[in-house]
């Protein structure tokens, strides 16, 4: 009796033994799978880093050069990239990029980026009252618009808009205007606004330019023989209160000079008239007050434009080709991109 319970003690030792084994064994084999697994997805990132690296040059290049083609095998950190462009028109071009780990000629790991980069103002840019890389917020029925109108995303309430009203999804993103020189243009003009400058405007103890015209046209007729305003502002654009009347072609650029693609934001509140023309790459509210607050030019804004309360946005074909006959340039920007 004692043998077979002794039996059955070993049979259960050598079953419980076994069951030990595989479940080490699988243990062991996951956490392989896993060392591999994050092995696979780090090198994934640091080749999907190297390829942005890679957009990156090529945005550089290009801003220098726009028939710049590309670049082989450039080390950086742990693999190499490269650059392929092709030129799909006069103002496009494809982008390719790659990153390789740990080499383009040994890649254990690959990773590809197509892109289109787009150096141009577009047509019609300077034909609207209203144009929207964005969606377009219409609230209330105080709001007047006189003029075209153009976005990219969507439009609601637009029964008090005068002109005509077209979606086209092209137009995103907007077109980004050559930030280099237009600020070049206003510091000759002293109308340059840094954080500290707008904050003597805000105390009263600063003002921005009271006409369009820093050099009034000397044909009445001919925008061209004038020279407009050009009011580079450094940080959010915020006008509050009883502005007056103020003019220009303002610029709102974003927190920081040194990184023109951050996005900003103009916000306006209170009372007065704005004669000139608003670019911004980010959002455009207005919030007119008890006695309306108007723009007499015309708005370009990077995402959404929503106008709250009285207010007129009012097109002015003399000012916008007053701008348009400056012969500004476009910078390049990213229009779209994915990852193959």
């Amino acid at each position: 009796m004692n043998n077979k319970k002794q039996g059955v003690i070993l049979v259960l030792i050598a079953f419980v033994v076994v069951v030990l084994i595989i479940l080490i064994g699988v243990f062991i084999s996951r956490g392989i799978q896993e060392k591999d697994l994050t092995e696979r997805q780090k090198g994934f990132y640091q080749a999907f880093n190297l390829a942005e690296a890679g957009l990156d040059r090529a945005l550089v290049e290009l801003k220098n050069n726009f028939d710049w083609t590309g670049v082989t095998a450039v080390a950086l950190g742990s693999g190499e990239y490269s650059v392929v462009v092709n030129a799909v028109g006069l103002d496009e071009r494809k982008v390719d990029t790659f990153g390789y780990i740990p080499s383009v000629s040994a890649a254990q790991q690959k990773v590809s980026i197509e892109a289109y980069i787009r150096k141009a103002i577009p047509g019609g840019f300077y034909d609207n009252a209203i144009y929207s890389a964005g969606d377009i917020d219409l609230n209330g029925s105080s709001y007047l618009v006189d003029g075209d109108v153009i976005y990219a995303g969507s439009i609601d309430n637009p029964d008090n808009i005068t002109g005509s009203v077209t979606n086209d999804p092209g137009i995103s993103p907007l077109a980004r205007l050559n930030y280099a020189e237009l600020r070049a243009i206003s510091i000759g003009q002293g109308n340059v606004y840094d954080t500290a400058r707008l904050a003597d405007v805000q105390n009263n103890t600063d003002s921005f330019p009271a006409s369009f015209w820093y050099s009034v046209p000397t044909d009445p007729a001919d925008p061209a023989t004038g020279v407009p305003n050009v009011v580079y502002v450094e940080d959010d654009l915020q006008l509050n209160g009883n502005i007056g009347t103020i003019g220009g072609f303002f610029v709102v650029v974003g927190d920081v000079i040194t990184d023109p693609n951050s996005s900003s934001e103009t916000t306006i509140n209170g009372n007065g008239q704005v004669e000139g023309c608003i670019y911004t790459l980010g959002d455009f509210r207005v919030n007119g007050g008890g006695g309306g607050l108007n723009v007499d030019g015309g708005v370009w804004s990077g995402d959404e434009s929503r106008l709250n309360g009285n207010t007129t946005i009012q097109y002015n074909a003399f000012y916008m080709q007053a701008i348009n006959k400056m012969g500004l340039h476009a910078d390049v920007q990213i229009i779209s991109w994915r990852q193959l």
